[in-house]
């Protein structure tokens, strides 16, 4: 299992990258816009869909991604991050509300405000002077994060983060992850030399970089209790070694558009 998630990682790595750095803006919206979609054909599955209404609902979430483009940008960047305040609550009462929203149609629903705020974010992003490095940051948070609460939780984990939810996260492995993605953070902050990191405006960006990785961990957790409603593991089985496509991209999914209010507000500061 372990090799199977190099050699997946390994691949994905450069493809992704490469793709952040060298895609015009048009070409990377398409690039996210197709990965998402995969993404939606698998949350359709954890909404139980049959196939054939999988590929439906895929579709239907490809051409929401085109109409949100013609959108005003903020309200469905702060769509995204209200749906995420009321996830908090979903995954801390698990399994008491499930009767709230385990139908069919409303995890649908959910899915797109996942899906949705996420896609428009790398838009919003790409389009700043220096979208490569603030995009290949986002990533690096969440995926840092994710290591270092690995990590951690293996060394040190005792005390459980949501026990219904996902028994194998710990607090330990939280913070953990927190402070491995806050020196990833300073480490590129420094590397970069924007923003200035003992400076007001450079302190606020990590603070918020790190309220960001808090926010990423919210993802995962919400995944893994529609994954737990479902009575599945993982989302697919796309990626050997690492299950599907929304397996990665659950911390993403909650991350994205924090980061995107965020430097959308600094920079018109």
């Amino acid at each position: 299992m372990l090799k199977q998630r190099i050699i997946t990682a390994l691949i994905l790595a450069p493809i992704v990258i490469g793709g952040i750095f060298f895609l015009p803006p048009l070409g990377f919206s398409i690039f996210v816009a197709l990965v998402l979609t995969v993404g939606a054909w698998e949350w359709a599955n954890l909404a139980g869909f049959s196939t054939k209404y999988r590929y439906v609902y895929a579709v239907a979430v490809s051409l929401a991604m085109g109409i949100a483009l013609i959108l005003p940008e903020m309200p469905v960047l702060i769509a995204g991050a209200l749906w995420w305040c009321l996830a908090l609550v979903l995954v801390a009462q698990y399994p008491n509300l499930k009767t709230l929203w385990s139908s069919k149609i409303l995890i649908s629903l959910i899915g797109l405000f996942c899906i949705i705020p996420a896609y428009i974010s790398m838009v919003v992003l790409k389009q700043f002077p220096d979208s490569s490095f603030l995009i290949l940051l986002l990533f690096f948070l969440t995926w840092g994060a994710d290591i270092g609460a690995y990590f951690a939780g293996r060394a040190f984990g005792r005390h459980k983060l949501a026990v219904n939810v996902s028994p194998g996260k710990s607090w330990e492995g939280f913070f953990g992850g927190l402070v491995f993605a806050t020196m990833i953070a300073t480490g590129m902050i420094l590397w970069i030399g924007k923003p200035v990191l003992f400076s007001a405006e450079g302190l606020i960006f990590l603070i918020g970089c790190m309220f960001v990785v808090m926010v990423s961990v919210l993802g995962d957790l919400s995944e893994s209790m529609f994954k737990r409603n479902r009575g599945v593991k993982d989302s697919s089985q796309l990626l050997p070694g690492h299950g599907g496509v929304m397996d990665r991209l659950d911390s993403l999914l909650s991350a994205s558009p924090l980061f995107a209010l965020m430097i959308v507000l600094i920079e018109g500061a």
